[in-house]
């Protein structure tokens, strides 16, 4: 059956979201200037699908459709799991190999360390709820699901994820991330496009997020096993290398076009 596409946002509606919650998201950083470093994290993560949900709900439009929360097999998820484990290998090296081109200044990269740095129990739940959880579902709720589909309906697949996905990278206000963010970006929009569901995507981000916090808030000498004369062990970079390449083949494999 044909799709009514008056029952999902067009483009330009999708564009003009993007753009209302980047402005939102900016002006709560300054109106919550004061507010404690973690709790406006969570804000942040909170109120990055606040105006996506109002337009939805102001429109009437179907919320699990045009968010793509259709479910999926939990042999897909256990797949994106491995996904999520070997990109956030991968990026790590892939950061660390940009960090000696393109160096992020010292001052900026330890603002944003001290951002998910927890010092307290408090702290800790804090960030896992908004690093893990609200921004792996918020974001994918947003990118893959309002935007990309809005895209798909509109263009062909490749330039929907291409498209989302610089979207993405430029969202994050971050210039010294932005390759890694793009081609995680493009990732996470085949895995939607594929699955018909934000879900494997929820799941690869949350890993993903959920590593480089764990690895943000150990010190050097408790990654010895992991890391190599500044990289990525050549050991643990095959195996994110194995678990990316084999994922997606065994996921393709349960998913259908």
């Amino acid at each position: 059956m044909k799709e009514n596409l008056l029952s999902f946002p067009t483009v330009r509606s999708a564009f003009y979201i993007i753009i209302i919650t980047l402005l939102f998201s900016m002006l709560i950083g300054v109106v919550w200037v004061d507010l404690q470093g973690k709790i406006k994290i969570l804000l942040l993560e909170l109120f990055t699908i606040v105006p996506a949900v109002i337009f939805v709900f102001v429109k009437r439009l179907p919320f699990r459709d045009v968010f793509r929360l259709e479910k999926v097999k939990g042999t897909i998820l256990l797949v994106s799991g491995f996904i999520g484990l070997g990109w956030s290998v991968v990026t790590d090296e892939l950061d660390r190999l940009l960090q000696n081109f393109i160096p992020m200044p010292e001052k900026l990269w330890h603002l944003m360390k001290d951002f998910l740095i927890f010092h307290s129990r408090q702290e800790m739940v804090i960030l896992i709820i908004a690093v893990v959880f609200v921004a792996s579902f918020a974001e994918e709720m947003l990118f893959r699901g309002f935007f990309q589909g809005a895209l798909e309906r509109a263009t062909d697949v490749t330039k929907a994820v291409l498209i989302s996905a610089f979207v993405f990278a430029v969202s994050h206000f971050n210039p010294w991330w932005v390759v890694e963010i793009l081609i995680f970006g493009v990732l996470l929009g085949v895995l939607a496009w594929r699955s018909e569901s934000i879900l494997p995507c929820v799941v690869v981000h949350g890993v993903n997020n959920t590593l480089a916090l764990v690895f943000i808030n150990m010190n050097v000498s408790q990654l010895r096993w992991y890391s190599f004369k500044g990289h990525v062990s050549p050991l643990w970079l095959f195996l994110g290398l194995g678990f990316i390449i084999f994922g997606f083949k065994i996921f393709y494999k349960l998913t259908k076009e």
